[in-house]
């Protein structure tokens, strides 16, 4: 009986790890081993010491039986213990299978992702819309120098005929030699009333129009599509002199280098003296520029 209990919980150590089933086998022999010749030594020495009464080997073969039945019950709780331990360590073993597996099928998924990844092609990145295009620069237009030097002001002609006046010029004839050149470009006559004249704290010098050119000291002309714009230019009726100069309005009107105490018989205007003509009162708007010659 205590055999075949030993034999079941060998058989059944069969579960466990070979290794610990090789163990626990060898274990279990041993000890039934050791159960058999424990019993077989205390049956002999019983044997002597009762003489061989037939009653004192029972009662040492019951006891013997009882004690192989309690070893064979600890054997079994022993395999039993050990079988739960390994059935313990093998469901660890299979998790850490398990896990394993898991990150075995990670690292192919992560591979598989570089791949992927690595085979994408990168796309470009857009254009950065293109400027408009620069408008064609204006074709240069060719200046004419020539056509420039040649060009005239609008009060040239004027001045050209003026000046040719004052090169045949006597005062002697001087009101018949004027009336030509003041008809023809329909002259005004001024005189400066007041050269010393303030307005809004500024010297603003006082004109008025004359009929008689034998007192009109300033020729105005209407520059032509500018009503009310006068180019002005002084009389040849006059020599330049001190009182001229300054008490006349002249240095008010022109710029001139003048020297005191001389008389000026010849003079060019360079730019004529700029006038407005607004509710009948004379305003010099620019002076003008002359050149004095003795």
């Amino acid at each position: 009986m205590d055999t075949e209990a030993a034999a079941a919980a060998v058989q059944t150590m069969g579960f466990i790890h070979p290794i610990m089933a090789d163990v626990m086998t060898i274990l279990s022999f041993v000890l039934v081993v050791a159960s058999v010749g424990i019993a077989s030594v205390a049956t002999y020495y019983a044997w002597r010491q009762t003489g061989g009464t037939v009653d004192t080997i029972e009662g040492h073969v019951s006891w013997l039986r009882t004690e192989a039945e309690r070893l064979a019950a600890e054997i079994k709780a022993s395999v039993q213990k050990d079988l739960e331990t390994a059935a313990k360590v093998q469901s660890l073993r299979d998790e850490i299978e398990n896990l394993g597996a898991r990150i075995a099928q990670i690292d192919t998924d992560v591979a598989e992702l570089k791949e992927r990844i690595a085979a994408a092609p990168v796309p470009e990145p857009e254009p950065e819309p293109a400027p408009p295009p620069a408008p064609d620069p204006a074709p240069e237009e060719e200046v004419d120098l020539d056509a420039l030097l040649e060009s005239k002001p609008i009060w040239q002609e004027f001045l050209d005929d003026y000046h040719a006046l004052r090169e045949t010029f006597s005062p002697e004839r001087g009101a018949e030699l004027c009336a030509p050149l003041i008809d023809k470009y329909g002259l005004h006559l001024l005189v400066c009333t007041d050269h010393a004249a303030v307005e809004d704290g500024k010297n603003i010098p006082k004109f008025e129009t004359v009929e008689d050119v034998g007192t009109a000291t300033f020729w105005a002309y209407d520059i032509p599509g500018q009503p009310g714009d006068f180019a002005v230019v002084p009389s040849p009726m006059f020599r330049y002199d001190r009182k001229l100069h300054e008490e006349e309005g002249m240095k008010e009107t022109f710029a001139a280098r003048y020297e005191d105490g001389k008389v000026y018989d010849k003079l060019t205007v360079d730019m004529p003296a700029l006038f407005t003509l607004r509710k009948e009162q004379w305003h010099i708007e620019q002076p003008g520029l002359i050149e004095l010659e003795e």
